[in-house]
C-alpha cells in the first residue's frame, strides 16, 4: 500500500513539474476582480516495471465541450470534448502513431517495437499506464462529490419523471449532464448550463468506463497495435473512500451485464494537490486548454486549445474553419499521421475507415448496449474525407 501511494505521489510530482513547464498563455488567469481560473489536470505516465522509471507520454488541461451542432463543419478539425483527461488519451494515441511513424522510417523508439511474428508492432510488454487527473471525472463518478457542493436547485430539484433530463424522450437510460442527482449507474451527458446549446459528448466517467472493455487505443492504432492498451492505475489526489465507492459504482454496475474480459483499474490516491485546481465557488473555469505531447527524447509539441481548435484560430460560427486550425491530437492531425503509416488508405474515408473495423465495431456496439440499453445517442458525424 505505501509502495502505492509512493507511485501515485512520484507521477502527481512529475506531472505538476511538467505542468510549470507550459507557456503561461497555456494556463488559468485572474480575471479583472482578482479571482484566478480554475481547471482540469491529466496526464498519460508509462511506468518501466524493470526500472521502477516514469515516462511522461502527454499531458492536458480543459473543461470544456463543444456544442453537436460545431461538428457540422469541423472536417475532423475540431476537438468536440475538450476535458482534460480525454485530450490526454488522444495525445496518447498521437505519441503511438508518432512513434510507429518513426519506427518505420528506422528510428528508434521508447514505447512501441517492430511485432516479431506479425506485419504490426506492439506496445512494450514492460510499461504500465498510469491516468492522473486533479479531480474525479465529470458524469456517474464525482455525483455525490457535486451534490455536496453548492448546485444549482434547479439541477437538485429534478424527478425522474422530468422529461427535462432526457436527451431523447424515447431513451431512458442516457442523461443530460448533472441532472437528476438521484440517479446512479446512467450514462450521461457533458456537463452544461440548461440554456447552453447541446453536446451529446459522454462523460469522462462514461468514456472511461468503456475503454476498460476497448482499451484506451483509438481506431488508428488500434489498427496498428497487435494487441490492445489498457489503463493499469488512474489517480486522483484526496482520494477518499467514498470516492473509490463512487469508482467502482460506476464502472461495475455499468458492466455487470456485460460477457467478457474487463480490464481492472487500480485507483491510487495522491496527496499532492494540482495547484490551478478549484478552490473557492466564486472561482470560473478557464475557457482555455493546452495539450502537451512527448513524442520521444528531447522532442516535445505544446498547443493552446480554445473552442476546439489552436488558440488564435477560431472562426465564428457562420464562417469555415481557418486553414492549418487543428490541433496535433485533432482527428484530422492524426488520421494525415496514419495514412503516411498505411498509404493504401488515403484514398478512403476516416469514417469508412473506422466502419471497416468489423471486429472493433461489435465490441464497442455490444458495451454500448450494455452501459445504455434503451440505445445509444450518437454525436454529430465528423469525417475526414480523402
Amino acid at each position: 500500500m505505501a509502495q502505492e501511494h509512493q507511485l501515485a505521489d512520484r507521477i502527481a510530482d512529475l506531472l505538476q513539474q511538467k505542468y510549470d513547464t507550459l507557456k503561461s498563455s497555456s494556463k488559468p488567469v485572474a480575471r479583472s476582480n482578482g479571482i484566478k481560473e480554475w481547471t482540469v489536470f491529466a496526464g498519460i505516465v508509462a511506468i518501466n516495471t524493470d526500472t521502477n522509471d516514469l515516462r511522461v507520454i502527454s499531458l492536458a488541461t480543459g473543461v470544456k465541450a463543444l456544442p453537436n451542432k460545431e461538428l457540422e463543419r469541423s472536417g475532423g478539425k475540431m476537438l468536440h470534448d475538450g476535458h482534460a483527461e480525454i485530450v490526454a488519451l488522444r495525445g496518447f494515441n498521437t505519441v503511438i502513431l508518432q512513434q510507429i511513424y518513426q519506427l518505420k522510417n528506422g528510428e528508434e523508439t521508447d514505447l512501441v517495437i517492430h511485432s516479431k511474428d506479425s506485419e504490426y508492432y506492439s506496445f512494450k510488454s514492460n510499461l504500465k499506464i498510469a491516468l492522473y487527473i486533479s479531480q474525479l471525472p465529470c458524469g456517474d463518478i464525482s455525483m455525490r462529490m457535486l451534490k455536496e457542493r453548492d448546485i444549482a436547485p434547479e439541477e437538485l430539484a429534478i424527478k425522474d419523471e422530468d422529461s427535462i433530463q432526457y436527451i431523447n424522450q424515447d431513451n431512458k437510460t442516457i442523461l443530460r449532464g448533472r441532472l437528476n442527482f438521484n440517479k446512479k449507474g446512467y450514462v450521461r451527458t457533458k456537463p452544461g448550463r440548461l440554456d447552453s446549446q447541446l453536446t451529446k459528448s459522454k462523460s469522462c466517467s462514461d468514456k472511461l468506463c468503456m475503454k476498460q472493455y476497448t482499451s484506451i487505443l483509438n481506431c488508428l492504432t488500434f489498427q496498428l497495435l497487435e494487441q490492445p492498451v489498457y489503463l493499469d492505475y488512474m489517480i486522483v489526489p484526496g482520494m477518499t473512500t467514498e470516492m473509490k465507492e463512487d469508482i467502482d459504482l460506476c464502472f461495475n454496475k455499468q458492466f455487470e451485464r456485460c460477457v467478457g474480459t474487463r480490464h481492472e483499474v487500480c485507483y491510487l490516491s495522491t496527496s499532492k494537490e494540482f495547484k490551478d485546481t478549484r478552490n473557492t465557488s466564486d472561482q470560473e473555469p478557464s475557457a482555455i486548454g493546452a495539450i502537451k505531447v512527448f513524442i520521444g527524447q528531447g522532442n516535445s509539441i505544446e498547443q493552446t486549445i480554445l473552442n476546439g481548435v489552436k488558440n488564435g484560430s477560431y472562426t465564428k460560427k457562420n464562417k469555415p474553419l481557418r486553414k492549418n486550425c487543428e490541433t496535433l491530437v485533432s482527428r484530422f492531425s492524426q488520421w494525415q499521421i496514419f495514412k503516411e503509416i498505411e498509404p493504401k488508405y488515403s484514398q478512403m474515408s476516416y469514417l469508412d475507415f473506422k466502419q471497416s473495423q468489423h471486429e472493433r465495431r461489435k465490441l464497442i456496439d455490444y458495451t454500448r448496449s450494455k452501459m445504455s440499453p434503451d440505445g445509444w445517442i450518437s454525436t454529430q458525424e465528423d469525417d475526414c474525407l480523402p
